[in-house]
C-alpha cells in the first residue's frame, strides 16, 4: 500500500477481493482506522474486472449516508494492485450474527429484526433517490447484492450497507452484461435470476427475503444446488411463515407486549431497547 496506509490485519477475503484493517496516517501524524479492500493480484490483468472495481469506487464517492460505509480514497500499489480505502466498522456482519444466534439455538428478537431492515431501507431509499450533484440527473443506483455479508453491524448498534461493487447505475462506464446473474442466489429477485433488467425493486425484494429469514430462522429460497435455488427464486413461491416458524429448530423470538412497544415509542420508535447491547456482545463473539 502507499506509505500513508499501514495494514494491521486481514479481515476477510473472497473470490474477487480481500479486505484488511489498516491505519491511515496524515502528514501531521493524525491516525485513523480504515478498511482497505484490494483486488486480488490474479485479477489485476482482467481489464473487465478492474473496470467493474473502479466503477464501485466512482459510485461510492456519491454515497454519503449514515447507513452506508463511506469510501475515502482509491489508489493502487507499485505492483498495480487496485484498492479502496473505506470507513472501518468495528463489529461484525449480519451473516456472522445469524450464525452466532443459530449456534446458541436462538433467533433475533422481532423488534431487532425490524430495526435492522428499517436501517437498511434508509440506506437504500437514499441510494435509489440520489441525483448527480452537478447535473441533477437520477443516478439510477441499484445495489443488486443485499445479503447478510453486506450488512455491517457496529458494536455501537449502527447498521451500514457495504459493497456497491455489483450495483448498476446509469453513469457506470462498464455496463453490467445482460443475462449475467450477479449477487448471492438466495437473495436475488425473480427478474435478476432470469437475467432480466432490474431496478430498485430488486433491492426491496431482497429486504423482504432477509426479513422472512430473520423471522423464521430459515432461508426463503434455498435448494440443494445453486440451480435449484435459482429456480426457486424464479418461481417466487413464499411458504407460510407461521408453518416454517413452527417447524424451525430455533425457538421463536420473544414477543413484545403492547406495553413494551408503547414504552419504546415514547423514547425512540426506531430503536428497540438492548439492540446496542446485543451488537456489542454478539459482534465481539462473532466478529
Amino acid at each position: 500500500m502507499r506509505d500513508r496506509y499501514t495494514i494491521t490485519e486481514r479481515l476477510d477475503h473472497g473470490g474477487m477481493a480481500e479486505v484488511f484493517r489498516g491505519v491511515a496516517e496524515s502528514m501531521e501524524g493524525f491516525k485513523k482506522n480504515v478498511a482497505i479492500k484490494r483486488v486480488l493480484p490474479n485479477l489485476t490483468k482482467n481489464q473487465k474486472f478492474v473496470a467493474m472495481f473502479l466503477d464501485e469506487a466512482r459510485l461510492s464517492l456519491f454515497l454519503q449516508h449514515a447507513n452506508i460505509v463511506q469510501v475515502f480514497d482509491i489508489s493502487r500499489t507499485p505492483d498495480n494492485a487496485y484498492f479502496l480505502v473505506m470507513e472501518y466498522v468495528d463489529g461484525c456482519n449480519l451473516k456472522s450474527l445469524i450464525e452466532r444466534q443459530k449456534q446458541k439455538g436462538r433467533r433475533l428478537e422481532i423488534a431487532h429484526s425490524i430495526y435492522l431492515m428499517i436501517e437498511c431501507c434508509k440506506a437504500l431509499h437514499y441510494a435509489h433517490s440520489l441525483e448527480h450533484p452537478e447535473t441533477n440527473e437520477p443516478l439510477g443506483i441499484v445495489h443488486r447484492d443485499i445479503s447478510p455479508p453486506n450488512i455491517l453491524l457496529s458494536k455501537n448498534g449502527e447498521v451500514k450497507l457495504v459493497d456497491f461493487g455489483l450495483a448498476k447505475a446509469n453513469s457506470q462506464i462498464e455496463s453490467t452484461d445482460p443475462g449475467v446473474v450477479k449477487g448471492k442466489f438466495s437473495y436475488l429477485s425473480p427478474e435478476a435470476a432470469s437475467g432480466i433488467e432490474v431496478d430498485h425493486r430488486a433491492d426491496v425484494f431482497a429486504v423482504g427475503i432477509l426479513l422472512y429469514e430473520l423471522f423464521t430462522g430459515r432461508r426463503l429460497f434455498y435448494g440443494e444446488t445453486d440451480y435449484q435455488t435459482v429456480e426457486l427464486v424464479r418461481q417466487a413461491r413464499v411458504p407460510s411463515m407461521a408453518a416454517r416458524t413452527t417447524r424451525s429448530s430455533s425457538p421463536a423470538p420473544r414477543r413484545w407486549s403492547a406495553r413494551r412497544w408503547r414504552a419504546t415509542r415514547r423514547t425512540d420508535i426506531s430503536t428497540p431497547p438492548t439492540w446496542a447491547t446485543r451488537c456489542r456482545s454478539s459482534c465481539s463473539l462473532a466478529g
